[in-house]
């Protein structure tokens, strides 16, 4: 490590700011992340860094980040930070170090098409990634489905971690249809790099197009479900349902897959189900202390859980008429 900035990060593993301070010849301010990590911007004359605490679990979150920015940085050093140290054996938490960019993240969804085109841009640049363009290892992406099998597998593993006694009665109906649900078999696509977590927030607006931050979860998936998993993540329920079908248009006028909306298709009705799942699973672990967080959920969450699943049901419901 170098002894440059080997004292400011065990400093700050150390503490736990709430507001930006000076120590020594650094600024150092608490970033606003997800809750299962811990992330502040380090500056001095001479540096500017990201220091991102993650929690310690089976995923390797830290190492997953780290590794996954080093194989973006061999095709295109503008698509991400620039992974700069990892650490997962000397503090309590596992960390990774990496170039901060200061550039505007996006404060909502994108309001107009050149930002919708920008994400798609960024998206298809990432899919160039693939296990044949980098000798890099990574593990398969945390969250992703390469087939009918393993959506439904996915939906079964949180499934499992819920009594059948707190499954409401609309969630049963909806996964006995999907037991008996047969969808068209379609050929699997070449592994490409998947970032995972497409919220708004983890992308910022630079001259020449978006970058993007926060790749713990990222690896190796079918890049069509990535684009899914933007699609049907809570961060844009307010994109009204009439854009989607020319973020689909566009994102598959990219290629020459003419099987690829209806690939698209059958992973997002897979991903509702899959949403309604896990928001019954957190209705029923967070109140038990089943869901632990580096960071407390906010006194809101709930109401949040409770409406998140009352619309991702109807949305799914909605997603399955189509299919009948």
């Amino acid at each position: 490590m170098d002894e440059r900035w080997r004292e400011v990060v065990e400093y700050v593993a150390t503490i736990s700011l709430v507001e930006p301070s000076i120590w020594r010849n650094w600024q150092l301010t608490p970033i606003a992340g997800g809750a299962n990590n811990r992330v502040y911007r380090a500056q001095s004359t001479y540096a500017d860094y990201a220091i991102k605490w993650t929690i310690r679990d089976e995923r390797r979150r830290a190492w997953r980040e780290y590794q996954a920015l080093q194989a973006l940085a061999e095709r295109d050093h503008s698509l991400a930070p620039q992974a700069v140290w990892l650490d997962e054996a000397n503090f309590a938490q596992p960390v990774v170090i990496q170039t901060w960019l200061d550039f505007p993240a996006l404060t909502t969804i994108p309001q107009d098409l050149a930002q919708w085109q920008g994400l798609i841009e960024h998206y298809w640049s990432i899919r160039q990634i693939t296990q044949t363009s980098t000798t890099l290892e990574l593990p398969k992406a945390t969250l992703n489905m390469s087939s009918m099998a393993e959506g439904k597998a996915l939906i079964e593993q949180h499934c499992a971690k819920i009594p059948t006694d707190q499954l409401p009665i609309a969630l049963e109906q909806l996964l006995i249809w999907l037991e008996t649900w047969v969808a068209p078999e379609l050929p699997s696509l070449p592994m490409s790099l998947c970032r995972v977590d497409s919220n708004w927030r983890n992308f910022l607006a630079t001259p020449k197009g978006f970058v993007s931050v926060d790749w713990e979860n990222a690896g190796w998936g079918d890049p069509s479900f990535d684009i899914v998993d933007l699609m049907t993540h809570p961060a844009y329920a307010e994109v009204p349902a009439e854009h989607w079908p020319w973020f689909v248009q566009a994102y598959c006028g990219l290629g020459d897959d003419p099987l690829a909306a209806q690939r698209i298709e059958i992973y997002r009705t897979l991903m509702l189900i899959w949403w309604v799942v896990r928001w019954q699973r957190y209705l029923y672990e967070v109140p038990r202390g089943l869901d632990e967080r580096l960071v407390q959920r906010p006194p809101a969450w709930l109401i949040t859980a409770q409406t998140n699943y009352q619309r991702y049901l109807n949305l799914a419901q909605q997603a399955i008429n189509q299919w009948r």
